[in-house]
């Protein structure tokens, strides 16, 4: 073989895995494991993976958990620094504990580089609060997709045959008209009973705790000293047991979103607080016996006025991935408008970040319910901007402390200890907590 063939072999063979790539797919061929709970969101990212794929040359492996199984394997893959998962799903109360361990890369790192695409990311239009729960210390660790709020869903032929013209705006007043709504056959009330925290039954008694004006601490973040037994919260706690304890089902106690959606969904409960993304499930065409009979409205407030729950879902950048510049790429299109939109209106994803998304016609004509008792999609904005941003507090002890709470809670639900005794173990357990994990001295 002379010199001049075997030079232009190997001229050949060097700009083979150059040529594998065009310009417009840079990352062509590479795979990227994705990890988080099973959400209309995360579900339509995985329908729509074809078209990412065809459009990039990047393929993603979806693993998809319920929302427990999906936190607990996130924490321990991410502190394993294995790398084994280049994208993962976070809940804004996670935000400390990630950002500060350093298990994601700031999406914000990609910013003003080849990587991003301001035109499709506009994260000028992703709302204000949802950037903020994704942010930490000055810093977009994630990317929000997923604004959650809880909203109050109630049976309005009920509500009329017992004489009463609008939902209540204070708990006094909710417990004033329990007695008139409650029947054995149907309870007035389900809210969600059981711990973990993160999904559990602080997300709906902390609504309480904040409507009633109680604070975690003596002052947030300068004294961590914590304050979940002073007498704002103990009401609080007393007025959720009241509820569950004399106005809810059987076995509410245990209940989890699940529950809680399907006796709304069902008729069997006459309200219900929950999540106002849950709305598609509620009204399932093909389930739910209330469809045409329910009104909304901003959950009920206490002397600090209503104080909705709130937090973000998003998706980020592992710092372990080997992949971050593809892994990048992949969460900017999913969270593009033209991709929130296409699964917002092919499954029950209501929940959406884009501002822009809640003014588009198309969307509205879908989840724009009104059966007569007022617009949904209003009770839903009126809730997120009534919704406190602290809602869970932003430290990486929140996780261990809402869980303990979480626990607190649902000692007194079951009878186990007053709510004031409860309260006050908790508020021991927790300084105790704080102490071993260097918050308190």
């Amino acid at each position: 073989m002379s010199y001049r063939i075997l030079a232009l072999l190997l001229c050949t063979l060097l700009v083979i895995p150059v040529m594998s790539q065009s310009d417009d797919k840079p990352y062509e061929g590479t795979s990227l494991n994705f990890l988080y709970l099973a959400t209309a969101f995360t579900n339509g990212l995985k329908e729509l993976e074809p078209e990412f794929e065809e459009l990039t040359g990047i393929s993603v492996e979806f693993e998809l958990l319920d929302e427990e199984g999906s936190v607990r394997k996130t924490q321990l893959e991410l502190a394993s620094g294995a790398g084994n998962y280049d994208v993962v799903g976070i809940q804004s109360g996670n935000i400390p504990l990630y950002a500060e361990n350093g298990w994601v890369t700031p999406v914000e790192t990609f910013w003003g580089t080849d990587v991003s695409d301001p035109e499709a990311l506009e994260h000028d239009d992703l709302i204000a609060s949802t950037m903020n729960a994704m942010a930490w210390d000055g810093v977009q660790q994630c990317l929000p997709f997923f604004a959650a709020t809880i909203i109050m869903y109630y049976q309005i032929d009920i509500f009329e045959a017992a004489g009463i013209e609008s939902p209540p705006t204070t708990y006094d007043e909710l417990l004033e008209i329990a007695p008139l709504l409650h029947t054995d056959e149907v309870p007035l009330i389900a809210l969600r009973g059981n711990p973990p925290a993160a999904h559990g039954n602080i997300w709906h008694f902390n609504s309480f705790f904040h409507g009633e004006g109680a604070k975690f601490f003596v002052d947030f973040p300068n004294d961590l000293t914590p304050t979940v037994n002073s007498p704002e919260a103990i009401r609080a706690l007393t007025n959720f047991v009241t509820l569950k304890n004399n106005y809810g089902p059987e076995g509410v106690a245990a209940y989890q979103y699940p529950d809680v959606t399907r006796a709304m969904q069902q008729g069997t409960v006459v309200m219900v607080m929950e999540g106002a993304p849950l709305a598609g499930r509620i009204l399932d065409p093909e389930e739910s016996k209330v469809s045409g009979n329910l009104g909304f409205a901003v959950v009920p407030g206490g002397a600090a006025g209503p104080k909705p729950s709130f937090a973000a879902h998003g998706i980020c950048v592992t710092a372990d991935s080997a992949h971050q510049e593809a892994a990048y790429t992949f969460v900017e299109w999913a969270l593009s408008f033209d991709t929130m939109k296409k699964i917002s209106l092919a499954l029950p994803q209501i929940a959406v970040t884009r501002d822009s998304l809640w003014e588009d016609p198309d969307f509205i004509a879908k989840y724009d319910y009104d059966f007569g008792a007022g617009s949904f999609l209003k009770a839903f904005q009126d809730s997120l901007a009534a919704a406190p941003a602290d809602y869970y507090p932003a430290f990486a002890g929140w996780p261990l402390m809402g869980d303990i709470l979480g626990q607190a809670v649902q000692e007194a639900e079951i009878g186990a200890r007053t709510p004031e005794d409860a309260l006050n173990h908790a508020n021991e357990l927790i300084t105790q907590m704080l102490e071993d994990e260097g918050y308190l001295p």
